[in-house]
């Protein structure tokens, strides 16, 4: 029999927990059919979907704009994509964080209700005559500290989020409305 110490035993342990680990993970990549040909394959419908204006990266809202309407020094835009930026203050999650995303064929009555679920309020709100939602965070020590707004395009919605963490900070709601007005101005 083999001498069996508590660092091997260790190390055997740490590969079976890998092995058991990665197992669901490499059958996930997996090329091949289902093992079941009973098993009946779907696919989604397709639905009919009308899509809204097309809104330019980060809503067509420049970094020297975010800096401007949040008066917050420092900004870095620290996620650039098609579809959402995201600007923190020297790039920390740390401090206060500003957003933007469209939702592309997605229904904005599901954020809303995540919104309703954690938020001190929502309530509707129309600009440049689209309508959609405000909520509002507060802070035990800040107060309204947060402020996020959605407004629907046909399926598709953008969000504005603009939260702070430390005061004197603007009202975040007018904050986020003036971002929202521009990013609908700049749609095209």
């Amino acid at each position: 029999m083999h001498d069996v110490t508590p660092t091997t035993r260790a190390t055997f342990l740490r590969l079976a927990v890998a092995a058991a680990v990665l197992s669901p993970l490499v059958a996930a990549c997996s090329d091949s059919e289902p093992t079941n040909p009973e098993v009946p394959q779907t696919t989604a419908p397709t639905q009919n979907v009308s899509h809204g204006p097309f809104f330019p990266q980060c809503g067509g809202v420049s970094d020297e704009e975010i800096t401007a309407q949040t008066r917050v020094p420092g900004l870095v835009n620290t996620a650039k994509t098609s579809v959402g930026c995201q600007w923190l203050a020297g790039g920390s999650i740390l401090g206060p964080h500003f957003s933007f995303t469209w939702f592309r064929g997605s229904p904005i009555g599901r954020e809303r209700k995540t919104e309703e679920l954690t938020r001190a309020s929502v309530e509707d709100i129309n600009i440049e005559g689209y309508d959609g939602f405000i909520a509002v965070g507060e802070d035990p020590i800040l107060g309204n500290n947060l402020c996020e707004i959605g407004i629907q395009f046909d399926d598709d919605f953008i969000e504005w989020s603009v939260s702070y963490v430390q005061k004197p900070f603007p009202d975040p709601c007018d904050v986020a409305k003036e971002l929202t007005r521009q990013s609908i101005v700049n749609s095209e």
